[in-house]
């Protein structure tokens, strides 16, 4: 579920997140996770690069609801090993 938004700000933020990590082919769950810690990032940081605000948020809700890469190859590697 979805935090509700407090301004048009975030406003802006869930709706263009949601639309583009829709596009990348995500989950709903998984989008809602991802928009609730943009939204979280976005409320706890003071200060952001002139202009990154949304590329800040849409990076922060992508490396939450992407899968680890580099444990799933390392787990890989250790049963390729042990066989």
């Amino acid at each position: 579920m979805r935090e509700p938004v407090k301004n048009s700000i975030e406003a802006f933020i869930v709706k263009h997140i949601d639309k583009q990590l829709q596009a990348e082919g995500y989950l709903p769950s998984e989008i809602d996770r991802g928009i609730n810690e943009a939204l979280r990032f976005y409320r706890t940081t003071v200060t952001f690069s002139k202009g990154k605000v949304f590329d800040s948020c849409l990076t922060k809700a992508r490396h939450l609801i992407k899968p680890t890469k580099k444990a799933a190859t390392r787990s890989n590697k250790k049963k390729k090993a042990a066989a």
